[in-house]
């Protein structure tokens, strides 16, 4: 695979091109050229952490994974995809690196969400990434864990709920409080108004 408007190396990390006029990390995306080609009726895609997944993925079958280029994902890449899919699934290892940029992927992805479009997140268990795990447990097993991603607003309200005491008064109000703001962040839409519902009325 190829990105057909930059380079980049393994060593010692990462070498990616430098931003030009027509180069653009922000929006786009290692792996996107190959996914409209080989699929031509493109309804989803994986935003996966980096190049070598998006490769590991493609030589199993799953042809529609993508990745930044050694940027977090910005609203830019998430109109971008939006544009083409309805879908997006978010690919994150499970530790704690993974659990903070999967807060900051959420964080932008609010703004962007619309009627029509889902955004999900997976989690990988803690010591894999997407090239590993294809490669221990086949196409069919992964594609099921893709299947099983949470939900845009389960995630949402799994994270917040965290470290909310939901069963006290006081606790459901510091966790409205903080859910509140970031729910209005949304554009109007059905989610958005199911999500202000639920955060306004948590279940004691």
């Amino acid at each position: 695979m190829h990105s057909a408007v930059g380079f980049w190396g393994r060593k010692p990390k990462y070498l990616n091109s430098p931003e030009t006029e027509t180069f653009h990390k922000s929006r786009e995306l290692y792996g996107l050229y190959e996914a409209r080609k080989f699929n031509q009726n493109l309804t989803k895609l994986i935003i996966v952490e980096g190049y070598m997944d998006v490769v590991g993925l493609a030589q199993y079958g799953i042809s529609y994974a993508v990745a930044t280029l050694g940027t977090a994902t910005t609203a830019q890449h998430l109109e971008r995809i939006f544009k083409m899919v309805d879908e997006v699934i978010f690919c994150f290892d499970g530790d704690q690196a993974g659990r903070k940029a999967a807060s900051r992927a959420l964080e932008t992805t609010l703004p962007v969400i619309k009627d029509g479009k889902q955004a999900r997140f997976l989690f990988l268990p803690e010591g894999e990434d997407p090239d590993s795990l294809v490669r221990q447990e086949g196409t069919e097993n992964f594609e099921q864990r893709l299947q099983e991603a949470l939900p845009l607003s389960d995630f949402f309200f799994r994270t917040l709920g965290e470290d909310a005491d939901l069963n006290s008064l006081d606790g459901r109000a510091s966790f409205s409080n903080q859910a509140l703001p970031m729910i209005q962040l949304m554009q109007p839409s059905i989610l958005q108004q199911m999500m202000q519902e639920k955060s306004a009325n948590l279940p004691a």
